[in-house]
């Protein structure tokens, strides 16, 4: 039996292809990589609000692609949250955006939750959906990192960030 014979490796598409955001491609990489470049530190936390959203969304998107969320902890969970709150908080997003990106965020910190509970046991690992570890495609993180270039555009001074004492990622 191969293992595509077991796992469902569609069910990961599920929520991406609700919210229209497979196979989405990034349109504001330039502005991405300015704010990358110009206001995320090599380690720890931004100095800008800009900056820390941005660093937040990639910290999101290794911990999936490299890790397959299996060092998921309090610290992507807020991360989830601050996006979510950050960005739906801004007023510059209708509210379709609005509900895609709280769904897509809530999708990301469940899949994470998941890892998480597979990790510490609690989820058998004869009852477990590797599919549901980690959504891995760059379509998700593209469509957020997007939403925060749209934050930094309509937000063109910076806006100081005051780091978190328990964010050590």
């Amino acid at each position: 039996m191969a293992l595509d014979d077991v796992i469902d490796w569609n069910g990961m598409y599920v929520v991406v292809n609700e919210l229209g955001v497979r196979g989405y491609e990034m349109k504001h990489f330039d502005v991405c990589k300015d704010i990358w470049k110009s206001k995320v530190p090599k380690s720890g936390q931004a100095d800008t609000l800009q900056g820390e959203l941005l660093r937040e969304v990639e910290k999101l998107r290794g911990e999936a692609q490299d890790n397959g969320n299996m060092n998921w902890d309090d610290n992507f969970a807020f991360f989830c949250d601050n996006l979510k709150t950050t960005l739906i908080q801004s007023g510059m997003f209708d509210p379709q955006t609005q509900d895609k990106l709280a769904k897509l965020l809530d999708f990301v910190k469940e899949c994470g939750e998941y890892a998480y509970r597979y990790g510490a046991g609690e989820i058998p690992e004869e009852d477990a959906d590797p599919a549901k570890f980690a959504y891995v495609d760059d379509d998700l993180y593209d469509y957020i990192s997007d939403a925060v270039a749209v934050f930094a555009i309509n937000n063109p001074s910076d806006i100081s960030y005051e780091k978190k004492d328990f964010i050590y990622r």
